[in-house]
Order: C-alpha cells, then sequence, then structure tokens
C-alpha cells in the first residue's frame, strides 16, 4: 500500500471514529447555559467527550491538545485570561490568524468548546 492510500485509510477511520463518538444518546444532553448561570459544564447542551474529540480535531492543531500552543501566534489557552463570552466571540469571529467559525460550526458546539477551553486551566 502506498503512503496516499494509507492516508486515506488513515483519514477515513479518524473519520468514522469521530463521527460514531459524536452520535450519542440525545437524552444525556442539557442546555448550555450562560457565563452567569453557575454550573456551566453541567448545563452544556452538548457531550464534553464529543466537544473533546472536536477540540483534538479543529482547535489542537494550533493550540495543542493541552491547550499548549504549538505554533507562532496561536495562544496558549491554559493562560489566557478570557471570559466564557469572550471566548465564544474569538471562536466565533476569529482573532488574529485564527478564522471565523460561525459558518462551521453551531452555537451549541461553539460554547461547548468555549466551556472545554476552560477546562484545560
Amino acid at each position: 500500500m502506498n503512503v496516499a492510500s494509507r492516508f486515506r485509510v488513515f483519514f477515513t477511520s479518524c473519520l468514522a471514529v469521530f463521527m460514531v463518538v459524536s452520535c450519542d444518546n440525545p437524552n444525556n444532553r442539557t442546555e448550555i447555559g450562560h457565563e452567569d448561570q453557575p454550573g456551566t459544564e453541567q448545563n452544556a447542551q452538548i457531550n464534553l467527550e464529543g466537544i473533546a474529540v472536536m477540540y483534538k480535531y479543529k482547535c489542537a492543531i494550533c493550540h495543542g491538545e493541552n491547550g499548549v500552543s504549538v505554533i507562532k501566534g496561536a495562544p496558549n489557552l491554559v493562560t489566557t485570561e478570557y471570559t466564557m463570552e469572550e471566548r465564544v466571540a474569538i471562536i466565533m469571529y476569529g482573532k488574529g490568524t485564527m478564522p471565523p467559525q460561525k459558518d462551521v460550526l453551531d452555537m451549541p458546539t461553539i460554547r461547548g468548546l468555549a466551556v472545554y477551553i476552560d477546562s484545560l486551566k
């Protein structure tokens, strides 16, 4: 098997795993809370395990698997002091070299990523 074929098999396998992981029981979900409401992590309308997979797929490329920057220009998410709403805005509209995700991700996923990033601290 050549390198291109191996890459296609690897990519297809990763995509299949991502799809299976993201297909959870909707009864396990609760509504996303706002920053002024206590227990934002408990009130997320997403499966945080699924969000962790999404983070690793979309964000870890620049911000590292544990939130520690791996490329120049990407902030270290472990040390940033943004509020939840500021994180949501940055994910939605982008900042610096980070592209906006508002047309790529839905709001529950964006909020879930903001909650997940907070958990990296």
